[in-house]
């Protein structure tokens, strides 16, 4: 089943295209992450599919309907986004960002109902975060900041979580314990997940569709042994790489890579790798 997906798209700023003709699905309740290098666009089409920047021509359709033309409150009651480097929150604590998830249900500058308190508790639970409430959220560790903002996202009550490099500036315990959450929301509530990530074996480990995207273009999509694998990281990523299989989750797994810039022996390479790219 797909909801949301893309039709032709281009996003630039001014005359720099950074998008360019992109139609793509997005498969409902599953885990998507987009991959690719620096500079070649994930970060600019996860913000024009949330509407967080303009798109010049094409599409972005949810539900049937061009999300250019939603109505704001609507479309929030259907998407969140974490972007990258989240606003500011000095002074606020935990329970106060958290219950700004709830503006969406909001005229002006209603009161919290009880049917609101009840939702904010629900998301502090299940993220872990209840004991934090009155804390402010200057004071939390990056993991624990991480979570909290996962919370305000469920507040929303959206079917939809867009997250830019939710696994950016924490160390491996905490990324590891994030994306075990948004695998946690997507099985147990159906919730779709969609972030873009740079730790390919995390992609692999997490996602059930992998997009690949090259300057603004869509190189492979599919599951990760269709992606994550020796041709199209070497398209993606210009390197060489040794794919396995993760022992615990028998899932693609990159053991080491070299670059291919500027390698003498790549005119002779003859590297197989383990697994081979399946087609689509």
């Amino acid at each position: 089943m797909v909801r949301l997906y893309t039709d032709s798209l281009h996003v630039g700023y001014g005359e720099r295209s950074i998008v360019k003709d992109l139609t793509i699905e997005i498969p409902d309740q599953k885990i998507t992450t987009i991959i690719g290098s620096n500079g070649c666009g994930k970060s600019t089409l996860l913000k024009a599919m949330t509407r967080i920047i303009p798109h010049q021509s094409g599409g972005i359709v949810l539900d049937g309907k061009m999300i250019a033309k939603e109505d704001t409150k609507i479309l929030a009651k259907k998407m969140a986004i974490l972007p990258q480097t989240p606003e500011s929150t000095a002074g606020l604590t935990v329970g106060e960002l958290v219950s700004y998830g709830r503006y969406p249900y909001h005229k002006g500058f209603g009161r919290l109902t009880q049917s609101d308190l009840d939702v904010i508790h629900w998301a502090l639970d299940v993220t872990g975060t209840t004991a934090f409430k009155y804390q402010p959220l200057d004071a939390l560790s990056g993991g624990q900041r991480q979570r909290v903002w996962i919370a305000m996202a469920l507040a929303q009550e959206t079917e939809m979580i867009f997250l830019d490099e939710p696994t950016t500036y924490l160390d491996m315990a905490h990324q590891l314990e994030v994306l075990e959450l948004l695998q946690q929301l997507n099985r147990e509530q159906g919730r779709t997940i969609v972030m873009v990530l740079h730790d390919l074996n995390q992609a692999a480990r997490f996602a059930d569709y992998i997009i690949a995207l090259k300057d603004g273009q869509i190189v492979k999509t599919g599951s990760s042994e269709e992606v994550i694998c020796h041709e199209v990281l070497k398209d993606v990523f210009q390197i060489d790489a040794e794919i396995s299989r993760d022992p615990r989750t028998n899932k693609p797994i990159c053991i080491t890579y070299n670059l291919l810039k500027g390698d003498p022996n790549e005119k002779n390479h003859d590297f197989r790798s383990s697994l081979v790219c399946a087609h689509a």
